[in-house]
């Protein structure tokens, strides 16, 4: 771990402050998504095999069809999810996650990780 943030404070002194005010945005733009209501829970309920609409409504809680219809754009906009229209009858549609969806979820992944250990060390639990 502390090799880790050795060459992360290496790599930070070696960059100009453009750069750094550069990477500070894009935080800012990673924050933004994440932020979104029910984006990280949407991810959640994808990668869990809840691919249809229907599926997503009941795996994520006080979600509403107008609000869930809205975020899957939104998301289908913001490239992280891919919308699927299968063939067959009745018609139905399924949504993934892209790849760059996946990345998004393995920040999600270690927040957790990291929200779970500060919560230990902060509460004790």
């Amino acid at each position: 771990m502390q090799d880790d943030i050795d060459n992360i404070l290496g790599e930070i002194a070696s960059k100009d402050s453009q750069v750094l005010c550069r990477e500070v945005l894009s935080i800012g733009d990673t924050m933004d998504v994440l932020r979104s209501k029910w984006t990280v829970e949407i991810l959640t309920a994808i990668l869990c095999g809840n691919t249809r609409f229907k599926d997503i409504l009941t795996a994520v809680h006080g979600l509403s069809d107008k609000v869930l219809t809205e975020r899957l754009r939104q998301m289908v906009d913001d490239r992280l999810i891919e919308k699927h229209e299968c063939r067959g009858y009745p018609p139905r549609v399924e949504y993934r996650l892209t790849e760059h969806g996946k990345r998004l979820y393995v920040i999600v992944y270690r927040m957790t990780e990291w929200g779970a250990e500060h919560r230990q060390l902060i509460l004790g639990r």
